[in-house]
């Protein structure tokens, strides 16, 4: 990719085998093999664990350097603590992750959606303590951040004084869904609102677009748009693409990046090499 970064959430889907990854792909070759497609991965592990020093160590030799993790900050922080009295917790995060060096990307604070303007003040405080080696995207999921409100605006201003990205999550494709089966998933989902804006250099975008890739056309090709002016302005955005179950997400990036191409070079992906692929969309 030239340009921006793309990949999906994860790199371990076992149904990804035979389809991203040959026939006969071992769970301990999955992060090694996904890292000849993509450069970046939505790292949503460590929202719920910390890795252990083997297995970063691991991941670290098994992609190239320019490839790069995007972890979320552990959700004891962001969730039960609400950013307060998570010194300790915030340093085991660094610590596990610190021997990645320069393999670290943005990393990903998620807000809950009790996370409101009364706590504006304590992200400011917050994001001021933290490592300045690094870099950083909020995903704010309250839905006075999204309506253009004073609450709205100085979130904007808090983060681009900081130079601090936002996390864009889409989730329009996958709410026009009514499949049953994919019920709990909307439910986990939230439907907010979607406003393509950058506040640093390194915008963050979530799609999560319909199970039929061609039925979210319209918000891919917007998406497109957006990512080719991003990078005509000097930024790097990261684009990661999720499917409802993540089995497709693969193929969703493929497609992605082939919309990305009408609007801007930004290179070839690998040729797809195993099995059928959902067709392009172009």
């Amino acid at each position: 990719m030239i340009g921006y970064y793309l990949g999906c959430p994860g790199w371990g889907t076992k149904t990804w085998v035979g389809r991203l990854f040959p026939p006969g792909t071992r769970s301990t070759e999955f992060l090694e093999r996904y890292a000849r497609v993509f450069n970046t991965v939505e790292g949503n592990t460590t929202f719920y664990a910390l890795p252990t020093p083997d297995t970063v160590a691991r991941w670290r030799d098994q992609v190239p350097n320019e490839f790069r993790f995007c972890f979320k900050f552990p959700r004891v922080i962001s969730h039960d603590k609400l950013l307060v009295d998570c010194g300790a917790e915030l340093d085991e995060f660094f610590e596990a992750i610190a021997p990645l060096g320069a393999l670290l990307g943005t990393l990903m604070l998620q807000l809950p959606p009790r996370f409101d303007a009364t706590q504006l003040p304590r992200l400011a405080e917050f994001l001021d303590a933290l490592p300045q080696q690094f870099a950083y995207a909020v995903e704010p999921r309250n839905e006075v951040f999204f309506d253009g409100s004073a609450a709205d605006q100085t979130l904007q201003t808090l983060l681009r004084e900081r130079a601090v990205d936002l996390v864009i999550m889409d989730t329009r494709g996958l709410h026009r869904t009514h499949s049953l089966v994919l019920a709990e998933v909307r439910g986990r989902k939230p439907a907010l609102p979607v406003i393509m804006r950058a506040t640093g250099t390194r915008p963050i975008m979530r799609l999560v677009p319909h199970e039929d890739f061609a039925e979210s056309r319209r918000e891919a090709d917007a998406w497109a748009a957006q990512v080719a002016t991003w990078i005509g302005e000097g930024k790097q955005p990261y684009c990661f693409m999720h499917s409802p179950d993540d089995m497709l997400a693969p193929e969703n990036a493929y497609a992605f990046h082939a919309l990305l191409r009408t609007h801007r070079e930004v290179g070839d992906l690998p040729a797809w090499q195993s099995g059928p692929r959902q067709l392009s969309l172009i």
